[in-house]
């Protein structure tokens, strides 16, 4: 279709490759990205470097790394840069284009950016300077998801457009108003993955078929990285390398906009901002104006195309990790981008017409060069926005109602630590305190009314809130954020229509609450002296361990997350290692229930200097004990004790696992923590010799019955009576309470019936009336329509990732580490019934009512059936174990507080 005025690039799909579609005769005509362009012949196309046009084919990694390296070294307005590596070792890149000028200068830019983005160091001429002098900073950032791969291709299209295109008056513009920074491959290791299986499946042609196997992705799909981590996911919590990457690079530039191309279902057509409700109430109304701006320039591009599109559906802006919202809360204007997705070459849509993956290419395309084009009309706007985001950052500390939050130094120092590192890490600055502070303050999330004079010692983190990164700062530590009341009552009224609600993802995320430590919030700066943290500075303040080994035994506290690591260290090392049930005080150092003695005697003969380093890496002091004589408590010698086990953990892999749930445990245990994990494919468990492992995890599922069969079944309950221990996490609890397993003595709760009370035990229970007559009025009673319709028996209503209490059992070690109290994620409908007595122990049960909400939305109906139901239980088989989670207690791999649940049960339960 011919576009009257509508400059971009006028390339046309191979024949050959878009030959026929079974059922569909000839592909049509390709229509050309772009009308009336003339194109430098110096710079190479796509197909002159990789042998196939964009849109005709999936470009592979290698492929993008070809045609990177073509562009920079055909044209010097191309730079590129390795930005990191994967997982898998495959280069991270970004490409830098920009005019001669700009080219020229790009140390200059990356600095004056840097001074936009602190206030502090400008003065009023050299703000007026960089306002006038600075280009606009545009960040392009495709395939995240590897299984969304349309943005890559169009992000080369784009590239190529930007270099070769002679006549076309938007690339000239942004090239003069802008530097843009192109990433085409954020998940390379996803997208890899995607692209062979799809091709695998391929045929002579190109099949269509939505369920055909070239878009129904072997287990686990492209949409991870190697790690099966979702990284859209992973903006704050840093967890995986390519994220750290490129927090990193955006550090370096600050770039003012940044747009994060995504796909979705075939079916759709295309989104981009304004978002859909709930927009996160620190998005300032000038941000969301840009949205609305970058939304009315795309439309009047997908205008003059004829494409079809929609805004403010279904993608929210409220969660601080996603691609689009972690740089908004920075300053930046955050944007995803969604474009139907094709999941292969082409895509038969409910409507019997095809979808081209070329079509995914072209409307990445057009949305991207229409992003930067209204970047570059607005440059100089931009930049005063930013800037003013940042300044007024450093104003809420001086003038809002909180001015700091301060860490005391106590407790787990070492998740203290790692949060104080992770803060730093994305740019927000962390102060230590080097003596006293004093402020008038309250526990985070209390109101100020309940401030009160508090006294903090040396060594105390400080986030001030006068600092330019104070809006992301206050959006990761803060409990709770608002709602827009609309949006709520909107989905109230949906659930109880039962019409599906629109949470898009977790409704709370307060980084102390996650990580389990105590935090306060002042109404003033605190007074006393503090010094502001390098990256990657904070540590425990362990000191080192003794030069001369002690006489009798090391005694390690537990409770503190780097002592879990430490143990698991010392375990794989060979190292014998006993751990006490109870508490005791040893040369008057009290320890609590779960610390573990490795006495000197029959051990590694470098024993000393091994701790002494482990010691240093993990931030925690083993106690050199000269005696064994015990204070108070139980003695060294106990029977209160258990001689720990190496961990050798097994977990059921590929279908029907939940990918994410089976990366999150992986991760944890494996780069965390250093407990070795075999991964073995869920449907040959009742092959393997499960008495060679001491643990089994099954991570979520819905569908452990189908694919482990009666066979499956018996293997695990005969490994857990044999002496092994199981561990399941969120919905594989669920298959535990099928008869047909019955390892676990209770059971998923339905969902309540309005006015209805406690479920009464079995001896209490009645028959059940017909369901037809439950709905039948009495004849002096009005029909209930509301009542006759509701279902007999549902599940309860899904909580969206609310932070709640649990309360814990102090003697049971699947709680030690927690003083009676913890934080969890419930991001579910699971409600399981606590267990008797007599079958087991209830580790971990929900707070009352009063107390369960830490942070984010729970219904009301979850509000009255949560409260001290189980969280976490143990039920003993034979000489094994069964430990079960309501929830999965690794989600995402960002709530340290939760970790020692998991690695109470790998370490210290095995062998009991």
């Amino acid at each position: 279709m011919h576009v009257p005025a509508a400059p971009f690039l006028p390339l046309v799909l191979a024949a050959a490759v878009l030959a026929q579609v079974p059922d569909a005769g000839a592909a049509p005509s390709p229509r050309p990205f772009a009308p009336d362009v003339v194109y430098d012949p110096a710079i190479p196309t796509l197909e002159q470097v990789t042998g196939h046009a964009p849109g005709a084919e999936l470009s592979t990694h290698a492929d993008v790394e070809r045609y990177l390296r073509a562009l920079a070294a055909a044209s010097p307005r191309l730079q590129i840069v390795e930005y990191g590596r994967s997982w898998a070792g495959r280069t991270l890149w970004y490409a830098i284009v920009a005019n001669a000028g700009n080219m020229a200068r790009l140390g200059a830019i990356r600095e004056g950016m840097r001074k936009l983005a602190d206030p502090r160091l400008l003065d009023g001429v050299d703000e007026a300077q960089l306002l006038r002098g600075l280009p606009a900073v545009g960040w392009l950032a495709n395939c995240v998801h590897g299984d969304e791969p349309s943005g890559t291709d169009a992000a080369l299209l784009v590239l190529y457009h930007l270099l070769a295109a002679r006549n076309d008056p938007v690339a000239d513009k942004v090239l003069a108003e802008c530097v843009v920074l192109v990433d085409p491959l954020q998940n390379p290791d996803g997208r890899d993955r995607f692209v062979h299986g799809t091709r695998a499946a391929r045929g002579r042609f190109p099949d269509a078929t939505p369920l055909g196997a070239e878009h129904s992705q072997p287990w686990p799909g492209g949409r991870t990285n190697h790690a099966l981590f979702d990284m859209n996911r992973d903006w704050f919590a840093l967890s995986q390398p390519e994220t750290q990457a490129r927090v990193r690079a955006f550090l370096d530039w600050w770039p003012l906009c940044y747009v994060d191309l995504h796909e979705m279902s075939g079916n759709a057509t295309y989104y981009f901002p304004p978002p859909a409700a709930p927009v996160h109430g620190e998005i300032t109304a000038t941000q969301r104006a840009w949205l609305a701006r970058y939304g009315r320039n795309n439309a009047r591009w997908f205008d003059r195309f004829g494409f079809d599109y929609f805004t403010r559906e279904a993608y929210d802006s409220f969660y601080p990790g996603y691609g689009e919202g972690w740089p908004t809360f920075h300053g930046s204007v955050g944007m995803t981008f969604e474009m139907a997705s094709a999941r292969g070459l082409v895509y038969r849509r409910r409507d019997d017409g095809l979808l081209w993956y070329r079509d995914g290419v072209h409307r990445h395309f057009v949305a991207s060069m229409a992003t930067l084009e209204t970047l570059a009309n607005g440059r100089e706007e931009a930049l005063r926005a930013f800037v003013a985001h940042r300044r007024a950052g450093i104003a809420r500390g001086e003038q809002g109602p909180i001015r700091e939050y301060v860490f005391p130094d106590r407790g787990d120092r070492t998740r203290l630590a790692r949060l104080a590192n992770l803060l730093l890490a994305q740019g927000i600055e962390v102060q230590r305190a080097t003596g006293e502070l004093r402020a008038v303050a309250m526990p985070l999330g209390r109101p100020a009314a309940e401030a009160t004079e508090q006294a903090f010692p040396a060594g105390a983190y400080v986030v001030s809130l006068a600092q330019p990164a104070s809006t992301l700062a206050h959006v990761l530590l803060e409990p709770h954020f608002d709602m827009d009341p609309a949006f709520l009552d909107e989905q109230k009224r949906r659930e109880a229509r039962r019409l599906g609600t629109e949470f898009y993802d977790l409704t709370a995320w307060a980084l102390p609450l996650l990580f389990g430590v105590e935090c306060w919030a002042t109404t003033a700066r605190a007074e006393g002296d503090r010094r502001l943290l390098r990256a990657g500075e904070a540590g425990t303040g362990a000191p080192p361990l003794r030069p001369e080994p002690p006489q009798v035994a090391y005694v390690v506290a537990w409770g503190q997350n780097g002592a879990a690591a430490l143990l698991a260290e010392l375990l794989r090392l060979g190292v014998k290692v006993r751990c006490l049930d109870r508490r005791f005080r040893l040369d008057g150092n009290d320890f609590p229930a779960g610390s573990y003695v490795v006495r000197v005697h029959d051990q590694p003969a470098d024993l000393h200097a091994r701790l002494g380093a482990l010691a240093v890496a993990h931030g925690v002091t083993p106690y050199c004990a000269d005696s064994s004589w015990i204070e108070d408590g139980v003695s060294l010698g106990s029977n209160h004790a258990l001689a720990l086990k190496v961990p050798r953990v097994l977990m059921a892999w590929d279908r029907p696992v939940d990918a994410n749930s089976a990366g999150w445990a992986r991760y944890l245990l494996e780069q965390r923590y250093g407990v070795p994990v075999t991964p073995v494919r869920t449907h040959q468990l009742a092959d393997v010799e499960l008495d060679r492992f001491t643990v089994l995890i099954l991570p979520e599922s819905n569908g452990y019955g189908t694919v482990l069969g009666k066979r499956g079944a018996e293997a695990i309950k005969g490994f857990v009576a044999r002496g092994g221990v199981l561990v399941t996490l969120g919905s594989a609890t669920r298959w535990l309470c099928d008869q047909e397993v019955g390892l676990l003595a209770t059971e998923p709760e339905p969902r309540r019936k309005e006015g209805e009370g406690e479920r009464p035990t079995d001896g209490d229970k009645k028959p059940d009336a017909p369901a037809a007559d439950k709905a039948r009025p009495k004849a002096d009673e009005p029909f209930d329509y509301q009542k006759a319709v509701r279902p007999d028996r549902e599940p309860p209503p899904a909580v969206p990732g609310a932070i709640l209490a649990v309360t814990t059992d102090p003697d049971h070690w699947l709680a030690f580490g927690y003083a009676g109290a913890a934080n969890v994620v419930h991001d579910s409908t699971h409600v399981f019934t606590p267990l008797k007595l007599d079958r087991g122990t209830n580790v971990a049960i929900y707070a009352p009512a009063e107390q369960l909400v830490r942070a984010g939305f729970v219904w009301d109906e979850s509000r009255r059936q949560l409260p001290q139901k189980a969280f976490l239980v143990h039920q003993p088989h034979g000489r094994g174990h069964v430990v079960a989670f309501a929830e999965d207690p690794n989600v995402r791999a960002f709530a340290d507080g939760m970790n020692l649940f998991l690695l109470n049960a790998v370490l210290l339960t095995a062998g009991r």
